[in-house]
C-alpha cells in the first residue's frame, strides 16, 4: 500500500502499468464457433434469418425495439460494421458457416485497463448451446491477453436470465446502480459484474474444463456443470510442471528474464526486462513455457519462430532457457526442453535451434543428454546495428 505524508492510504501500486492494448479486428476461432468481425455482406443475411426465429421477440426486451423492416435492420447493421466501441462480432457455427448470434466489447478503456462485453445477441439456434459458453469465452481470454486488468459485464437489473449468465462465468456481483439510463421512457437500473485478471487464470482453467470434449456425452449433454467444475478445480491443488505462460505469470516471469539476462552479462534493468516480457505476452509472436512448483515458477524457455529456406520449413529458435539457482540439477530444465520439443512437433516445425555460450559446459551438457547436436558445418556471424 502507497501513503501520502500524512499517511493517508492512496491505493496498492501497478507496477510498470502501460495500458492494455486496444482491441483489435481479429478473428477468435473455438471448436464450435469462431467470433468475426462483423461485416454486413458477409453476416447480415444469415444473422437476421437466425434471430427471426425468435418469432415473438421476447429476447428483444432488454437490448432494444426489435428490427420491424428492411431498413429497420440494415441500419442496425450498418452501425455493427462501422462502429469502434462498439466493436462488434459475429458468433459464426463452425459447422454451417452462419452468423447465429452478435457481440461486442464496449466502454473500451485501454489506458485503465477496463474493458466490457455486451450487445448480447444470441439466437435461438446459439442458445444454450456450447457455442454460447465458448464464444464469452472466446471473448473474455482475448481481452486479457490484450492486457486488460477488468472484464465487466453490466445488464438491466430486471434481466434474470443475464444476471444469472454473469455469475454462471465465473463474473462477481458488484451491486446496482440506481437509475442509471432512462431506455425508451422506462428507468433502467443496471447490475453491475466484474472479472478481474487475478481471478482469470482459475475461471480460464473452470471454462476450458467445461469446454473441454471429455465433458460431453455422444448427445452433447454436458457430464458436469460449470460450477461443478469451478469446485473440482478448487478443490484441487495446481498441478506442477510446464505449462504455457500467461500475463498473470508477468511479475515471476519478468523476474526470471532479468536473471536470465543478467547471467549473460547485462546490468540489472527489471524495467526493461518487465516491458520485454509483457510485449511478447500481449503480441504473441513468441512461445514462452514456463515450470511452475506449487505457484513458484523455477524456470522458463521462450522459442521464436523462423523459417528456413534450404528445409523450405518452419524451424523455431530457443532463444532463452533459463531456470532459477536454487532448482538447478532438479530436472526443470530437462522438463522445459522436452515440453519445447513437444510443443514443435505439435505445430509442425522441422527443427529446434539454439545458441548458447561456448563456456557454458553444464548448459551443453545438458543439450546434449537431449539428442541436440552440436552444428560444425556452420559459422555464426553477427552485425550489431546499434
Amino acid at each position: 500500500m502507497h501513503y501520502d505524508a500524512f499517511r493517508q492510504p492512496l491505493g496498492l501500486p501497478v507496477d510498470n502499468w502501460q495500458g492494455a492494448c486496444p482491441p483489435q479486428k481479429v478473428t477468435l476461432q473455438g471448436g464450435h464457433c469462431r467470433l468475426e468481425p462483423f461485416d454486413r455482406a458477409r453476416h447480415g443475411d444469415s444473422l437476421r434469418a437466425a434471430l427471426e426465429l425468435d418469432r415473438d421477440g421476447r429476447d428483444w426486451a432488454y437490448l432494444m425495439p426489435r428490427p420491424q423492416s428492411d431498413a429497420d435492420w440494415a441500419a442496425w447493421f450498418d452501425m455493427m460494421a462501422s462502429s469502434q466501441d462498439p466493436l462488434f462480432f459475429a458468433i459464426v457455427d463452425n459447422a454451417s458457416g452462419d452468423a447465429i448470434g452478435s457481440c461486442s466489447y464496449l466502454r473500451i478503456d485501454a489506458a485503465n485497463g477496463v474493458i466490457e462485453v455486451g450487445w448480447l445477441r444470441f439466437s435461438p439456434r446459439l442458445q444454450r448451446t456450447i457455442a454460447a459458453t465458448e464464444a464469452m469465452y472466446l471473448m473474455m481470454k482475448q481481452a486479457f491477453d490484450w492486457g486488460y486488468r477488468r472484464y465487466e459485464w453490466k445488464c438491466n437489473a430486471l434481466n434474470a436470465p443475464s444476471m444469472r449468465a454473469a455469475e454462471r462465468l465465473g463474473f462477481t456481483f458488484e451491486g446496482i446502480f440506481r437509475q442509471a439510463r432512462v431506455n425508451w421512457g422506462l428507468n433502467r437500473d443496471t447490475a453491475w459484474f466484474s472479472l478481474l485478471d487475478s481471478e482469470w487464470p482459475a475461471n480460464r482453467a473452470t471454462l476450458a474444463a467445461w469446454l473441454d470434449a471429455a465433458n460431453f456425452d455422444a448427445a452433447g449433454q454436458q457430464l458436469r456443470t460449470l460450477q461443478q467444475c469451478r469446485q473440482a478445480l478448487a478443490g484441487a491443488a495446481q498441478p506442477d510442471g510446464v505449462r504455457s505462460a500467461t500475463l498473470a505469470d508477468l511479475p515471476q516471469l519478468a523476474a526470471l528474464f532479468d536473471g536470465y539476462r543478467r547471467f549473460y552479462g547485462k546490468l540489472d534493468d527489471a524495467p526493461t526486462s518487465h516491458h520485454f516480457i509483457r510485449q511478447r505476452l500481449l503480441a504473441g509472436d513468441s512461445h514462452l513455457l514456463v515450470y511452475q512448483q506449487h505457484g513458484e515458477l523455477l524456470g522458463f524457455t521462450q522459442l521464436l519462430p523462423l523459417f528456413s529456406s534450404v528445409l523450405a520449413a518452419k524451424v523455431w529458435l530457443l532463444n532463452d532457457l533459463f531456470v532459477a539457482e536454487q532448482a538447478r540439477r532438479s530436472g526443470v530444465g530437462q522438463a522445459l526442453l522436452q515440453a519445447s520439443a513437444e510443443l514443435a512437433r505439435q505445430h509442425g516445425v522441422q527443427r529446434l535451434d539454439l545458441v548458447t555460450a561456448v563456456d557454458n559446459h553444464t548448459a551443453q551438457a545438458l543439450y546434449q543428454a537431449q539428442g541436440w547436436q552440436r552444428d560444425t558445418r556452420f559459422y555464426r556471424y553477427q552485425l550489431a546495428l546499434g
